[in-house]
């Protein structure tokens, strides 16, 4: 059976909102690394933002996904690049991570790690990092405190681990990190980086499957309401980076 939600993410540069620029602001606040840092990226789908640290450091990163046709996309995507890191896939859950102890400078992971919970994430990656190595994470966070029943509900439902910035803060501090910075992805980080380009595949896929009622599901209800409530509340919510150290 095919499963309709990867098959039209798996169009996209992004299976989230995000920004290469956001990213390295993110990653310039790491210095100094030390020299070739091994790096983790967790929960890569397709990497745009894995080829987005490869081009900025000579580094050896592992991208991890559990869906082959994310990583196809990245390796397709790193062989038409000239990069200064070098790239590996690999087909794991972010759950069951298989790597011993300590062996990672950094570990990044935007827009995914709510897949486990952010504070179980935190908790079971920590063992992988090297002592003082640095845990960067993009995570979905009401930017204010008092926020409109519509969209907690809707956010409460679709992840109950949302939280303020200041209790996500709190979660770093009690998982034994130290934050160092946090950074919120901006409104065009939504908008011209993801959902414009969910609307320029919608036709396209449509016209492969939009005879299929879950086909159009995907699409029509899933979609349609995360973007109206998104441009209907935009000024609650975003996704946050976390910079952290072990």
């Amino acid at each position: 059976m095919v499963d309709y939600f990867i098959e039209f993410y798996k169009r996209l540069d992004r299976q989230g909102p995000g920004d290469d620029k956001y990213t390295g602001m993110a990653f310039r606040l790491l210095e100094p690394l030390p020299h070739n840092p091994r790096i983790l990226d967790v929960g890569c789908g397709s990497g745009r933002q894995t080829l987005a640290l490869a081009r900025m450091s000579f580094c050896e990163i592992t991208a991890v996904d559990v869906y082959d046709c994310f990583l196809d996309k990245l390796k397709e995507n790193a062989n038409c690049e000239t990069l200064k890191g070098s790239i590996t896939t690999l087909n794991a859950s972010m759950c069951r991570l298989p790597f011993d102890n300590h062996q990672f400078d950094l570990i990044w992971s935007e827009g995914s790690i709510y897949i486990m919970g952010f504070e179980k994430g935190l908790k079971e990656w920590k063992r992988l990092l090297k002592p003082g190595g640095y845990l960067v994470v993009s995570e979905i966070s009401w930017l204010q405190r008092e926020v409109p029943a519509e969209i907690r509900d809707f956010w409460n439902t679709a992840y109950p681990e949302i939280g303020t910035v200041s209790e996500k803060l709190r979660v770093i501090e009690k998982c034994g990190y130290r934050p160092l910075a946090h950074l919120t992805l901006p409104e065009y980080g939504w908008q011209q980086n993801y959902y414009h380009l969910m609307k320029a595949e919608k036709h396209e896929f449509l016209k492969l499957y939009g005879h299929l009622e879950e086909a159009r599901k995907v699409l029509e209800t899933e979609m349609e309401l995360e973007m109206s409530l998104y441009n209907k509340y935009k000024a609650y919510y975003s996704y946050v980076f976390y910079v952290m150290i072990g």
